[in-house]
C-alpha cells in the first residue's frame, strides 16, 4: 500500500503523509479503522520509528489519525481540523485561480486538470 521512494525531494515522512491520505481517498482505509502502529509501520517499509513517528504526528495535526494509549491507532477525523484544512484549501484555490486566470490558463484546462487530479487510481 505505501511505496515510499528514499530519492525523493519530498521527505519520508511525508511520503507516509501523503500516501495516507491517498490510501483514504481510494477506499483503504475509512474513519474508525484501525491504523497500523508506529512499529508496524517501521518494520514493514524498513524506515526509522522516527520517521514513522513524525508522519503520525503531522496525521494528527491534521485531524486524520488519533492514537489511543494501550488500544492503538485509528482513522479519525476531526471535524474542526479538517474544516480548517478546507477553509485555508479553498482560500488557497481561490488565489491560485485567480493566477491561473491571469496567466490565461482557461476554465476547460483547469476543469481537466481537476478532474486528472480526481482520478485517485491512476495514480
Amino acid at each position: 500500500m505505501f511505496d515510499l521512494n528514499p530519492n525523493s525531494d519530498t521527505p519520508l515522512y511525508m511520503q507516509l503523509v501523503e500516501q495516507t491520505k491517498l490510501a483514504i481517498a481510494k477506499g483503504y482505509f475509512r474513519n474508525g479503522d484501525k491504523f497500523p502502529s508506529v512499529r508496524e509501520l517501521s518494520r514493514e517499509l524498513l524506515i526509522n520509528q522516527a520517521t514513522v513517528s513524525k508522519a503520525f504526528r503531522e496525521l494528527d495535526r491534521q485531524g486524520i489519525i488519533e492514537t489511543k494509549t494501550g488500544i492503538g491507532t485509528f482513522i479519525s477525523f476531526d471535524d474542526t481540523k479538517i474544516s480548517a484544512r478546507i477553509d485555508d484549501m479553498m482560500k488557497k484555490l481561490q488565489d491560485d485561480l485567480i493566477e491561473a486566470r491571469y496567466l490565461g490558463i482557461s476554465l476547460d484546462d483547469v476543469t481537466k486538470l481537476y478532474n486528472k487530479a480526481g482520478d485517485i487510481n491512476a495514480r
